[in-house]
C-alpha cells in the first residue's frame, strides 16, 4: 500500500473535498479517512525507523573503512588508499555516497510523515467543520 509523496498528495486533494449538500455522508466518511491515513503514517514511520537503523550500520561500516580498521574481506570496494586522521573520519563518513543516500531516504520519509500528520489533524477537524457548517445553515435559515 506504500504510496509516494505525490500519490498521497493527490489522494488528499480528492479526499479533502466535502460535498456541502451531503454533509452527513462527509461526516460518515471521517473514520474511513482516518483509517486510511493512519495506516500510511504507520507504514512510513516504520520505514523511517528501518532507514535509521540502516544509517547506523552504514556509518559504522564506513567508519571502519575510512579509519583503515576494516578487514580486507569486509571491503565491498577497494581499500581506502588515504591515511585519514581520527578526527576527519566523521567528515568522510558524512559525505560518503551510500550514507548520504540513506540520509536522504530518512529525510524523504520524515517529509511524508509530517504531511500525513498534518492530514490527520485536518481529518480530526472535519467533524468540527461539518458541525459548524450545519449550525451556520440553521442560523441563516432561522431555524
Amino acid at each position: 500500500m506504500i504510496k509516494n509523496l505525490e500519490d498521497i498528495q493527490d489522494m488528499w486533494r480528492e479526499d479533502s473535498v466535502i460535498d456541502d449538500v451531503l454533509l452527513d455522508e462527509a461526516s460518515l466518511k471521517i473514520p474511513r479517512l482516518h483509517s486510511k491515513y493512519i495506516d500510511l503514517l504507520n507504514e512510513y514511520t516504520l520505514l523511517s525507523k528501518k532507514a535509521k537503523q540502516e544509517s547506523k550500520k552504514a556509518k559504522h561500516i564506513k567508519t571502519l573503512y575510512y579509519s583503515g580498521k576494516a578487514l580486507p574481506e569486509e571491503y565491498e570496494e577497494e581499500p581506502f588508499n588515504y591515511k585519514v586522521s581520527r578526527g576527519d573520519v566523521p567528515n568522510w563518513v558524512s559525505v560518503d555516497e551510500e550514507v548520504m543516500k540513506i540520509e536522504m531516504k530518512i529525510e524523504y520519509y520524515q517529509t511524508v510523515i509530517d504531511m500525513l500528520s498534518d492530514i490527520l489533524r485536518q481529518i480530526h477537524q472535519l467533524s468540527f467543520n461539518i458541525k459548524n457548517c450545519i449550525e451556520w445553515r440553521r442560523f441563516t435559515s432561522g431555524v
